[in-house]
């Protein structure tokens, strides 16, 4: 089947229009490249950089009492971090001679009842509410309490009572339980669930 002259004439017309689209399409493309190559280059020279500057709380706390050599008062700890913290004490009693030094034979604490908010769980004293920096527990763990002056039986000596005071940051609560392994909660210590 002839087509004749014309016929070839269109398909010829038909690929060079094929080739003119393709060369316009890749013509557009390299545009549309070098404008966005162009423009993150622009930015990444023109653009400050902006510093991020982190400071990490500082959780930190102290003992404060009053102690006239046979009793202490007013036992309790103060949040010197700049953060909220929980506070938990740990009281250990033991007995020394007259220069101080640790000798053998038991001590007891002696007995006494905690202040308000503090809780007694797994050998500590928690205090449950979260204390603010620069801030102690609005109740002392401990009122007061007479140490013993003089031991009769064999190993002698007198009694002496260390405070061992922490504090964690408050929050999250999954901070606590996973160095503490508790949940703490307004007047009650539990042990922690995870989660």
């Amino acid at each position: 089947m002839y087509h004749g002259k014309h016929e070839a004439k269109r398909i010829k017309r038909r690929r060079r229009s094929k080739k003119k689209a393709g060369t316009l399409l890749l013509f557009l493309l390299l545009i549309a490249v070098a404008a966005v190559g162009g423009t993150i280059a622009y930015l990444a020279a023109k653009t400050d950089s902006v510093d991020n500057k982190f400071s990490p709380s500082h959780v930190t706390c102290e003992v404060t009492e009053s102690f006239d050599g046979t009793s202490k008062s007013n036992v309790n700890v103060e949040n010197t971090g700049d953060t909220e913290a929980y506070i938990r004490v740990k009281l250990v009693s033991y007995r020394v001679n007259d220069a101080g030094q640790h000798i053998g034979g038991t001590a007891e604490i002696p007995s006494f009842t905690p202040g308000a908010n503090w809780v007694a769980y797994g050998g500590y004293y928690y205090y449950t509410m979260p204390v603010a920096p620069d801030e102690s527990p609005a109740n002392a763990l401990i009122g007061n309490i007479t140490l013993t002056s003089s031991y009769t039986d064999t190993d002698g000596g007198k009694q002496a009572v260390d405070v061992l005071a922490e504090a964690i940051q408050s929050g999250p609560a999954e901070a606590v339980g996973d160095a503490w392994g508790v949940s703490i909660a307004q007047g009650s210590v539990t042990a922690y669930q995870g989660g």
